[in-house]
């Protein structure tokens, strides 16, 4: 039996035989909005799930979409996937390809797949890319109106202690939860749909290959995909759509310096630059001054980034040293009340309760 086999016999052997513990648990799917793809000619059903590969996967289907239309010729197809792969993060997810607000039923054909992840790191993960930085400001209002905390320089100074003090209040208060940081039991409901793959964010590229080779696209498809995943990083899309955040919410962070900082910070925290590299803060000196142009400040940011970009071990160290560090001094009832939310994801995908040391 393969790993991907128990993985899906035990999702479904813990929903048949534990049922107790799931009619206890606190939360309901109404909390949620559910999001599928479903493309019916590729056989291959996705239930999206924010924070654990979800762009990837809308490129993946983006790419089944081009793939169902007749092209002139294979560099026309080709430019148009790497047009896909260099969307910007807004309007990758924007596009939506097979959408459908509803679960696949139990009549459905198509190979069912939901991506999971380690509910510590995905709220990490949530927490530096949402509210450290600008993403989702009506939010970090709210949680620094929460804790009577006055504007900072530059958005809102919220810790990840009060990240997750407000994420768990507001589902236990029946309050709707937002995608990023939803359990994924309630946006993905693996006890109601039968999941013929469980994949994992950490086991993720092997995970890819064997999913594409159960979809029905042509051997020109996967190759490519399997190919440009391999080989394709978007960093420049993810600068950019980080700097387009500040040009968004610029009267709360009125100078791009203060932003930069927060970004440098994001970056480390995600080990895409060294702990030990100050930000070049001289390299910006020019086009910093007055109205900076977007595409000028990101394309600087970008270059100093990929000249100074570590190997892919170091990255992996720096990564877990920032997210043991994260929940170093959050409180043991804080964790409590985080383990009883993610209660279901710990269990039924087989994640260890015990925050990272």
């Amino acid at each position: 039996m393969t790993e991907m086999d128990e993985r899906n016999n035990y999702v479904r052997g813990y929903c048949v035989n534990t049922s107790i513990t799931i009619e206890a648990y606190a939360f309901n799917f109404s909390q949620v909005q559910e999001k599928y793809y479903k493309d019916e000619q590729a056989e291959i059903s996705y239930c999206k799930v924010p924070k654990a590969g979800s762009s990837m996967w809308t490129q993946i289907f983006l790419t089944f979409q081009a793939y169902h239309r007749p092209a002139k010729n294979m560099t026309v197809q080709q430019n148009i996937i790497q047009r896909i792969f260099n969307k910007t993060r807004g309007r990758l997810h924007g596009s939506r390809p097979f959408y459908s607000k509803t679960p696949p039923s139990a009549n459905d054909t198509n190979v069912n797949v939901i991506t999971v992840r380690n509910p510590y790191s995905r709220l990490f993960s949530a927490y530096v890319d949402k509210i450290l930085l600008l993403d989702k400001i009506h939010v970090s209002r709210r949680i620094s109106q929460m804790y009577g905390k006055s504007p900072a320089l530059c958005g809102f100074n919220v810790t990840f202690q009060e990240f997750l003090d407000y994420v768990y209040s507001r589902a236990a208060n029946g309050s709707k939860i937002n995608r990023h940081w939803s359990p994924i039991y309630l946006l993905c409901r693996p006890c109601d749909v039968t999941y013929d793959v469980v994949s994992k964010i950490e086991t993720l590229s092997n995970d890819m290959n064997y999913i594409l080779n159960l979809s029905q696209v042509s051997n020109a498809a996967k190759e490519i995909l399997q190919a440009t995943l391999r080989s394709h990083t978007n960093s420049y899309g993810i600068l950019n759509a980080y700097i387009l955040q500040w040009k968004k919410h610029r009267e709360k962070c009125p100078y791009l310096k203060d932003y930069m900082i927060k970004i440098w910070q994001a970056l480390q925290f995600q080990g895409e630059v060294s702990t030990d590299l100050p930000l070049p803060m001289n390299e910006f000196d020019t086009i910093l001054k007055n109205d900076p142009d977007i595409n000028d400040v990101t394309g600087v940011l970008h270059r100093y980034v990929t000249q100074h970009q570590q190997t892919s071990k170091r990255r992996k160290i720096q990564r877990r040293k920032a997210l043991v560090d994260a929940y170093k001094n959050i409180s043991n009832s804080t964790i409590a009340k985080i383990q009883e939310l993610f209660k279901l994801d710990f269990l039924l995908f087989q994640y260890d309760f015990s925050p990272p040391s």
